[in-house]
């Protein structure tokens, strides 16, 4: 299989593009979803102690279960009395009771209940051991270099750059996104009772575009949170540590994403397989001509007020067969306005084009007499 390899370049961004106003919190990164570019930054890669933050590895260990169908939406499963003394956000889940697995991850994802977590590793993984091996996995295809010593991350210290990694991931997970983007919603009991579950992101409701993704706070850490907002096809995340106020860590994400969507777009001049020069000659080939294709996506981020992209090629009149699809060709070569180099990608034929070499011809003669 071809890797395919996102390319995110711009001339116009030197590692970062800053939102006007001041920075309150501990640290904040704020980079576009599956993207090097760093938009905004302060003390990003330094770890801090992040509140209920530290549970969203134990959520997308969960929720990735569901995602691959290994627990199912109607399982019953029975809370122990270990799980109902969980501390912190709770789900009000009484021991012995038996609550389906729906209910419980979306009381896990919306307020990020422990009982809820707890009761759900206990029945699908059997042991908190297990469940952190699991967790370990979700870490490592993270790429974040982290160990945690509970289930529930206690006293974990993360940093901006590694909860943007794990945003990477909840934004790819189905069951996720479905319960972080709920604002307000119930869990049922099994005796007929309610529990009103009511999601502590309140951009969910108020920022247009917001598809969620983590909020936690406390005394120590302050106010912590991981954003997401997706409009016209561009979605940026935005992770803030110890705000000082609720409202403060609500006021930074807001306007640093507020300044990506007014002043940036996304463009993709190139496609992984896609034809970017149709039908290019060659010569002494079983074909006359061959489509030309990138292995890798090139995406821009540009400010709106740039100029249309120009795009150029590093190719001969005609290709000298054979060709072979994963030996490129040539370049093409995508600059702005001012002739700044953008982005370069590499070109491959989109097939295999055999020579019609006098040997190659008499080989091609003998296989087909022989089949």
């Amino acid at each position: 299989m071809r890797r395919i390899v996102i390319i995110v370049l711009s001339i116009l961004l030197p590692g970062r593009v800053s939102a006007e106003g001041t920075k309150e919190a501990k640290a904040i990164l704020l980079r576009p979803h599956n993207s090097e570019i760093v938009m905004d930054q302060k003390n990003s890669t330094d770890r801090f102690s992040v509140a209920g933050l530290c549970k969203l590895p134990a959520l997308l260990t969960l929720c990735r279960a569901f995602d691959q169908g290994l627990i199912p939406l109607d399982t019953e499963m029975e809370v122990s009395k270990k799980a109902s003394k969980v501390p912190g956000p709770t789900a009000f889940l009484e021991a012995g009771e038996q609550v389906r697995a729906g209910e419980l991850i979306k009381a896990a994802v919306m307020i990020s209940a422990g009982d809820a977590i707890w009761t759900l590793m206990e029945n699908a993984f059997g042991s908190e051991e297990i469940f952190l091996q699991n967790i370990g996995i979700v870490l490592k295809d993270a790429g974040v270099d982290l160990t945690l010593e509970t289930c529930l991350g206690t006293g974990t210290p993360f940093s901006c750059d590694d909860l943007y990694r794990l945003g990477e991931l909840a934004i790819e997970s189905k069951t996720f996104l479905q319960y972080a983007g709920l604002y307000m919603d119930s869990l049922s009991h099994q005796k007929g009772s309610m529990t009103e579950l009511v999601n502590a992101n309140r951009m969910i409701r108020s920022y247009g575009g917001c598809i969620g993704l983590l909020t936690g706070s406390s005394r120590e850490d302050g106010y912590c949170g991981v954003f997401a907002a997706k409009r016209n096809e561009m979605t940026y995340l935005c992770c803030i540590i110890g705000s000082p106020t609720s409202e403060a860590r609500f006021a930074e994400a807001t306007q640093l994403l507020d300044n990506a969507f007014a002043n940036y777009k996304l463009e993709t001049p190139a496609s992984a397989g896609k034809t970017l020069y149709p039908e290019w000659p060659v010569l002494y080939g079983d074909r006359k001509t061959v489509d030309l294709v990138p292995h890798e996506n090139v995406v821009l981020l540009r400010s709106k007020a740039d100029g249309a992209l120009e795009q150029s090629d590093d190719l001969p009149k005609a290709l000298l067969a054979p060709l072979d699809p994963d030996v490129a060709v040539g370049n093409a070569t995508f600059t702005d306005a001012a002739g700044n180099t953008l982005a370069v990608v590499a070109l491959y034929p989109s097939e295999i084009v055999r020579s019609n070499g006098y040997l190659d011809v008499i080989r091609r003669l003998i296989a087909s007499y022989l089949e």
